[in-house]
């Protein structure tokens, strides 16, 4: 490690930074980069995973058991729900499950492509460029373990709408920090609160539990690292170009969080794909199903500022903010 990033006492050089919300001031403690980056790739050797390894890939899928458990399903405690019969809701977990892996594909070669932009932007020798490439090497084998999942499940992989797949492109063309790091938070916590419930729930097909479990320990890496560098970039930012970047984040996601099920999981169980999306966006259950999931990413970003002015109000009206 540098020796400007430790003092002579030989503990973490902090600072603290404050930006300016319509709530008032907020004050961000700021850990030094290679601080953060060398603890990271120090649990990354301890706790990693091969999933062509550790995961069983040929244990049996039994037809009767959820692939996660059902209060996660779009239209759950809905008319729709009530009338499937117990092999129609498998199936709709199952078809659920592999939908936000495809998703989770495609949001997470977003991700890779541009942490290769941001660490061509930094000192190659460095812990923080180290990390951002041994993250690329976990998202690779965390997109190649969700295809295998979805094979093995019997079924294919899916793009998102025309729309946001091209979007993406330019996306993916453009080097801005800021949102690639809001993104991956949002994305990545949402995924990690539908996979801590899933991993340990018993009553869960174990091909599912396994890969979800491996998901969860490495995400967890890449969670911390996203936080501890959108906290610098917002430390530097003026605060209409704060305001202006997370009204953006918060549209996006509202439109992210609409695709997670993709059409033809209705479809195979006999819904009307229109019709459930409808059903879905109206449930109770599923919109605080989904505030609950982003209450640790709603937590950070408005502590860093990323709720303030409309942004907030994006969130609220999508039913992605807990009350």
């Amino acid at each position: 490690m540098p020796p400007d990033v430790l003092p002579s006492d030989g503990r973490p050089r902090n600072r603290t930074a404050r930006i300016r919300c319509g709530d008032g001031d907020h004050t961000l403690e700021l850990t030094h980069r290679e601080v953060v980056a060398e603890r990271l790739l120090r649990a990354s050797r301890k706790h990693s995973f091969d999933p062509d390894v550790d995961v069983d890939w040929d244990v049996p899928q039994d037809p009767d058991v959820f692939y996660f458990p059902p209060r996660l399903t779009s239209v759950y405690e809905t008319p729709l729900w009530d009338g499937l019969t117990h092999r129609q809701r498998v199936e709709l977990t199952k078809r659920e499950m592999c939908s936000i892996a495809s998703f989770g594909i495609w949001s997470e070669m977003l991700l890779m492509q541009s942490l290769v932009m941001h660490a061509y932007r930094h000192r190659y020798d460095s812990d923080h460029v180290a990390y951002a490439l041994t993250e690329i090497a976990d998202e690779c084998r965390h997109s190649r373990m969700f295809a295998r999942m979805v094979r093995t499940c019997g079924l294919r992989t899916h793009r998102p709408r025309a729309l946001e797949f091209h979007f993406a492109k330019l996306f993916g063309a453009v080097y801005d920090p800021v949102p690639m790091f809001a993104g991956t938070l949002i994305v990545e916590e949402l995924t990690d609160a539908f996979q801590r419930l899933t991993f340990p729930d018993e009553n869960v097909q174990p091909l599912i539990r396994q890969v979800t479990r491996i998901h969860v320990v490495e995400e967890a890496r890449h969670i911390r690292y996203a936080r501890e560098e959108l906290k610098r970039l917002v430390a530097e930012m003026p605060a209409v170009r704060r305001r202006m970047a997370a009204y953006w984040m918060a549209q996006a996601t509202r439109l992210m969080a609409a695709q997670l099920v993709h059409p033809s999981c209705y479809t195979a169980v006999g819904l009307d794909p229109r019709l459930a999306r409808r059903v879905a966006a109206r449930s109770p259950h599923r919109r605080a199903t989904m505030a609950w999931s982003f209450r640790k990413c709603t937590a950070f970003l408005d502590e860093v500022g990323f709720l303030d002015g409309r942004a907030r109000g994006v969130w609220a009206g999508a039913g992605l903010l807990e009350p």
